[in-house]
Order: structure tokens, then sequence, then C-alpha cells
């Protein structure tokens, strides 16, 4: 629910990736913002506005009354966003040249004249996007964020729904992370033993991820270093894929200089193996040498001195247990905060989790869906440790 109080109006114009928006009102809504839909005339000749009305709950504004486009996007304005989606080669040109004879464009002109948060996805076909990216540049200068479309069979397709959903986020969200460098790896590593077998663990990389696009919304620069990257690229958070314990620790130590925050959320081999150039042959026996790892946080306390949080995974402790490992843990490696949990009483992989959090002033159960949990885990940051130290120069 992280639009949950926010009011956006989304403007749908003549592209037949006008089906989505019903599927995109929807999904605004499920993380809590109030939608209200504003359609072109030739919006409505692909999608009828009945549709629309059922995803928002809201009337549609087709031809406007009482100069809505000024009630929600003026200065005074309830609304606190436009987000133009899909957004045609012909609406994207008009905007950028001052022209208003469409609802969707009369409510972007307003929005921009007052300063309002806009949001553009295109959707269009490949050689119209690149004939229009003289006026996208121009949009992107007057203060317009544009969601870069999904290039693919000769088409510049509407981006992924969530994508678009994650920029409005960003874009409404609290930026007390501005500014700032994170570094955050996430999942496992693959400790090959010959060229088709590995040692592994069950991390699904989610929790690391979900800390990422916790601190990419509120207004950081993300470099996330792991082996189960997002999905899809945003702008401002740079992904470097990995697969061993050692490229990790090789990655970090290239991205971490200048950085404000280092989140260690990804789960390394405590053990590397010299792999075999060659498939082992089967055998009724077999005998692997495993040698220590490098410990990822150890090797870079040694070279940053910035806010460090890490994480710990224990089996079958109990909840006073985890705290005071916990607390050895952020004792012995000279760490702001530690997060630990019980993966024997949840499992690794899920979607939900319960951890500890457990900073110098004490600490706090978090429980629920990974995504909310990397959300309190990062409020607890700034809460405790960001708005209590210096920035670094």
């Amino acid at each position: 629910m992280r639009l949950k109080g926010k009011r956006v109006v989304l403007a749908v114009t003549g592209s037949v990736a006008a089906v989505e928006s019903v599927k995109l009102a929807r999904e605004l809504r499920r993380r809590g913002a109030e939608v209200i839909a504003v359609m072109s005339e030739s919006a409505t000749k692909v999608i009828h506005p009945n549709a629309l009305e059922f995803a928002t709950g809201r009337e549609v504004l087709v031809e406007l009354r009482r100069a809505e486009h000024v009630t929600l996007l003026g200065l005074e304005g309830s609304a606190d966003l436009l987000l133009v989606a899909p957004a045609t080669a012909n609406t994207i040109s008009k905007i950028a040249n001052g022209i208003a004879d469409t609802p969707p464009t009369l409510f972007a002109l307003t929005a921009l004249g007052s300063g309002k948060k806009v949001i553009v996805a295109p959707a269009m076909h490949l050689a119209m996007f690149e004939a229009v990216r003289e006026n996208l540049e121009k949009l992107e200068r007057m203060g317009v964020e544009i969601v870069p479309p999904r290039v693919e069979e000769g088409k510049a397709k509407l981006a992924d729904l969530n994508v678009i959903c994650l920029f409005v986020e960003r874009a409404l969200y609290r930026k007390d992370m501005k500014g700032m460098k994170v570094v955050v790896t996430s999942g496992p590593t693959y400790e090959h033993l010959d060229p088709i077998r590995f040692i592994s663990n069950r991390s699904s990389g989610r929790m690391g991820n979900e800390i990422a696009l916790e601190c990419w919304r509120r207004g950081a620069e993300v470099i996330l270093v792991t082996s189960k990257p997002i999905p899809y690229n945003l702008p401002g958070l740079r992904q470097v894929r990995v697969r061993s314990v050692t490229e990790m620790l090789e990655a970090v130590l290239r991205e971490i200089e200048g950085a404000d925050l280092f989140v260690s959320a990804a789960a390394p081999s405590d053990f590397v193996v010299d792999m075999a150039e060659s498939k082992i042959k089967t055998a009724k026996e077999l005998t692997i040498r495993l040698k220590m790892a490098p410990k990822i946080i150890k090797e870079v306390r040694k070279v940053y001195d910035g806010h460090v949080i890490g994480f710990k995974a224990e089996t079958g402790v109990s909840d006073e247990e985890l705290v005071r490992v916990a607390r050895e843990k952020m004792e012995e490696d000279g760490l702001e905060m530690v997060v630990a949990n019980d993966v024997k009483e949840r499992g690794m992989g899920t979607e939900d989790t319960r951890v500890v959090v457990v900073t110098e002033k004490g600490f706090e159960w978090v429980e629920g869906d990974k995504g909310e949990v990397a959300r309190r885990i990062i409020d607890i940051y700034v809460e405790e440790i960001l708005c209590s130290s210096p920035r670094r120069a």
C-alpha cells in the first residue's frame, strides 16, 4: 500500500495498448492509490469507458464539464500525479509543443504549468518511437519522467505494468535517501564442482531485491550485486550479475567506493571448491574437499568505513538466542544493524518472513511479505542511524 492516500490521474490515449489500462488502474488501486481516468476520443474506440469506470470505481472523464483539469491538476489541484499510459506519438508531440486539444493533453499541460509530477509511458510502432525521440527528450527537460517501452517485434510496447507502478511509487515516495549511493547484495552463490554441478542454497534473492527497490524508491542510486536479478531495468538501479562468492566479493569491492550504505543481504556460500575441468564421473563414493570462502563483510570492512547492514540466518534457535547472535555479529563486524531470522521456522525462498532487526538502540520484530519487511528495515535504518549520523563527504 505504498500509494495509500495518493490520487493519480490516469490519462489514456488511442494506442492499441489502451487495453492494458484496465489492468494498470487495478494495479495502482491495489497499491493504495485513488485513480481518476481521463480518455481521449480515440482511446474510446479502443476500449469502452465503462471498463475503466469498473477498474477505477469512478466516472471516467471523456468530456470536461467543470474544468476538472484545474480542480485535479491545477495549482490547488487535489491530484498528486498525472500518468499518461499509454502515450501515443501524437500525444507526446502535442504535449512537448504546448498543444492541448484533447482531455489528456489538456491535463498534461495543466500539470506541467502547476508543477505537478508527470509520467509518460509511450506505446507505438518502433519507427514512430524513433521519430519522437526529440520530443521525448524535450519532455524530460520539462521535468516529465519517461517510462522506457519494451522494444520487441518492431514495436515500442507499453512497459511492464509493474515497472510503471514502480515509477509512480518512486515519484510519490518520501526521498529520505536522495543523493545516497547504496550497494546491496542478494541471492545465493553457486560454487561449481565441475562444469555441470554446483553447490548452492535455496535463497530466492527476494529480500535483498526488495531492499534495493526500497532504497531506489527513496531516491538513492542503487547498485545491486546479485545472482537473482530483478527482471527489468530501472534508471538509477544498476544490476551486476555474479555467480560465485568470489565474483560477488570482487564486484562489491569495485562498487563500494563512495557508497553511503552497504546492505549485505545475499546468502553467499560459506565454502568454495576447486572446480574439476571436466565432468566428474559417476562413482559409488565421492570425496570433495571444501575450503572456507572469504567473508564478504569482513573483506569490505578492511576498505570501507560507511554504514553496513548485515544479515544473519540461523536454524532452530529461540527468539532470545537469535537476538544474542545478531548482537554478536554486529559487534564482531562493526555493523550499524543486523537483520536475523530463523530459516527453519519459515524456510528460505519464501514470499514472507519473520525477522528481528537489531541496532545499538534495541531490537524490533518484523513479520510479513518481504516487500513490507524491507520497507520497515529501511525505516529503522533511516530513523535510528541515518538521521543521527553525518552524511559522508
